[in-house]
């Protein structure tokens, strides 16, 4: 039984695969009795969360809309770990320290659902993707994701052809503690 190949992907002189050299970060928590998460020195979780239960995310199809704020320039790479602290609901204290770039982002690859024949060279040549990284603390449970906007050759999405990017919002790691 021969095994199936992969068509090759076309030769371009834009570097592959896409990696960047800043990024975004944002922080969602709920489903915990408390919680804080500490990255760059600054607290990314609301003070009336660090002492009591952060709740349930109010709407279902939060993940859709979500973005990051806090800019990680080039001249703050590669970042400080993140800190995290929290109760989960059945009331254990969990504590991790995760170190982006080394664990989970050790190539700065950008995470997508782009292939290299659909991207704009143009844009991968000469322009630099800077991702959304999202971390979410759920009670036991710690998720990290990648938002890139990705700029491509055609529309993506037939009913919008006026849109020549994706944004995947793209699972990276999880640990259940």
């Amino acid at each position: 039984m021969t095994q199936a190949s992969r068509p090759a992907e076309p030769t371009s002189d834009f570097p592959w695969p896409l990696t960047f050299s800043s990024f975004a970060f944002g922080v969602w928590v709920f489903n915990t009795l408390q919680a804080n998460v500490i990255f760059q020195g600054r607290q990314f979780v609301p003070d009336e969360q660090l002492l009591q239960p952060s709740g349930q995310h109010p709407s279902p199809d939060w993940k859709d809309r979500w973005s990051a704020s806090f800019i990680v320039a080039e001249d703050m790479m590669p970042p400080t770990p993140v800190e995290i602290a929290w109760r989960s609901l059945d009331g254990t204290d969990h504590a991790t320290v995760l170190d982006l770039i080394n664990d989970i982002f050790p190539g700065w690859d950008v995470r997508h659902n782009v292939t290299k024949a659909e991207v704009n060279e143009d844009w991968a040549r000469y322009d630099k993707a800077v991702p959304d990284i999202l971390l979410e603390v759920n009670d036991r449970a710690i998720n990290i994701y990648m938002r890139a906007t990705v700029l491509t050759k055609l529309p993506p999405v037939s009913d919008r052809p006026d849109n020549f990017s994706r944004e995947d919002l793209i699972s990276v790691w999880t640990r259940t503690f």
